[in-house]
């Protein structure tokens, strides 16, 4: 089982299956973005949180159900 994250894996199907046009590799682009983003921000609030797994889960409870 891969430990690849959802967003990636899916960049890399878009262009195994679809190859290079152009709006398939501007969707796989904005995939790949998305997921880093996505990290950066994870990273700052676990380090705003300093690093305690409560406060990380409460700030996330508190601003919506994650979908």
């Amino acid at each position: 089982m891969s430990t690849q994250p959802e967003a990636l894996r899916l960049a890399e199907q878009l262009k195994e299956r679809f190859g290079g046009t152009v709006p398939t590799s501007q969707a796989a682009a904005e995939l790949r973005r998305l997921h880093h983003n996505n990290q950066v921000l994870t990273d700052a609030l676990w380090k705003a949180c300093g690093d305690d797994e409560d406060m990380v889960s409460g700030t996330i409870a508190s601003q919506g159900e994650l979908k």
